[in-house]
């Protein structure tokens, strides 16, 4: 199987596609986020770094997150991976490029954002991870207002308002223009329309990863 980079603006789906080729195939899902909280409440040495950083509200180096997804790429031991959130920036990528072997692909998952507009308002969450969406039918928890997982009581996060996402939204496409004309010209960049059925996009998604 190919490994993936996710490129996706909020509400893309990207969980769910991430969630979906784990129980599937395999797949390591490796968050940026997730990992620099995850060492960021370890106490090594990286961890204590990555803490201090967080602390003063300043961004990680490329250098540290590098540092970070090749010790993850390491422990993982050859499975395949999903990459989300890395990289976000040019020299990220190029810096990746000698980390990767060939054996991956680019997946961008387009949403406009008049659309992804509305799947943020019916976008509620658990404190397990589990997502659900009051305006997609095959999201809807079975019980409303309760996860399926877990049995707790569905929130709406903070920043699912539209004022803050649109500026999310915004930032996402004005920093990531660079990346996709990147992979573009490398050949690996796959454009996935998602304002449709999960399944069909993750057919979609399995023909790429699968296509040796």
């Amino acid at each position: 199987m190919k490994n993936i980079i996710f490129i996706a603006p909020p509400a893309a789906g990207k969980g769910t596609q991430s969630k979906m080729l784990h129980e599937k195939y395999g797949y390591i899902h490796l968050s940026s986020g997730d990992l620099l909280r995850a060492y960021s409440n370890s106490n090594n040495k990286l961890g204590l770094v990555v803490k201090n950083i967080i602390a003063k509200g300043e961004l990680v180096s490329d250098d540290i997150m590098l540092e970070i997804i090749n010790k993850e790429l390491i422990s993982i031991k050859g499975k395949p991976f999903i990459l989300d959130g890395f990289p976000r920036t040019l020299k990220q990528a190029q810096a990746l490029e000698e980390l990767l072997s060939d054996n991956y692909e680019v997946i961008y998952l387009k949403l406009s954002q008049a659309d992804a507009i509305k799947r943020i308002e019916g976008r509620l969450t658990c404190s397990c991870g589990k997502t659900y969406n009051l305006n997609v039918t095959k999201l809807l928890p079975k019980q409303q207002g309760i996860c399926d997982n877990c049995g707790k009581k569905l929130i709406k996060r903070n920043d699912d308002n539209i004022e803050t996402f649109i500026i999310r939204y915004n930032n996402f496409i004005n920093n990531t223009k660079v990346l996709i004309d990147y992979y573009k010209d490398k050949n690996k960049l796959h454009i996935i329309d998602v304002n449709r059925d999960i399944f069909d996009i993750f057919d979609d998604i399995s023909r790429i990863v699968a296509n040796d």
